[in-house]
């Protein structure tokens, strides 16, 4: 009788090791980026790295604030900014995926001031993996291909294999 209780709790204990450490296996899986900051590097709504664990890359061009009937969003740098997350989102779901395979986003924003990272910051956190998110480059122009156009952004997504 005491044999066959140790046994049970042997097989029971094992079950529950084996199902832990594959739940830990499969959300390790499940996660194609990771992301990397050092202490004292605490930028918000960046990683200052990621880490590609699997997967293939996509590179996407630079989105612009163009809406699908070809006119460009009104003049105001929010309203430009959430139609090219737009537009990428429809790239993303192209591709089978999400704003969550994002694991790097390069803002190229025209006559660029600070006042406009408040801003940025805001659109950009409606759509991206705030929990998770991608390596992020700003970079200030003085102009883009299209003289109305206030913001371009271009990304490197990992899709699975």
């Amino acid at each position: 009788m005491f044999t066959l209780a140790r046994n049970l709790w042997i097989a029971a204990a094992s079950a529950s090791l084996f199902l832990l450490f594959a739940t830990v296996s499969i959300a390790d899986e499940e996660r194609r980026l990771q992301a990397v900051n050092p202490p004292g590097a605490d930028i918000p709504g960046i990683s200052q790295a990621m880490i590609v664990r699997s997967g293939k890359l996509m590179y996407l061009s630079g989105h612009v604030p163009f809406g699908g009937d070809g006119k460009l969003a009104v003049a105001d740098f929010e309203a430009q900014l959430d139609q090219v997350f737009a537009n990428m989102g429809r790239t993303l779901e192209a591709a089978g995926t999400d704003f969550s395979a994002l694991a790097r986003v390069t803002f190229f924003v025209r006559d660029y001031d600070i006042s406009k990272l408040e801003a940025l910051r805001m659109v950009r956190d409606r759509w991206i993996d705030t929990e998770n998110p991608p390596a992020s480059a700003l970079v200030g122009v003085a102009a883009l291909f299209h003289p109305d156009v206030l913001v371009e952004v271009d990304a490197i997504a990992v899709l699975p294999d």
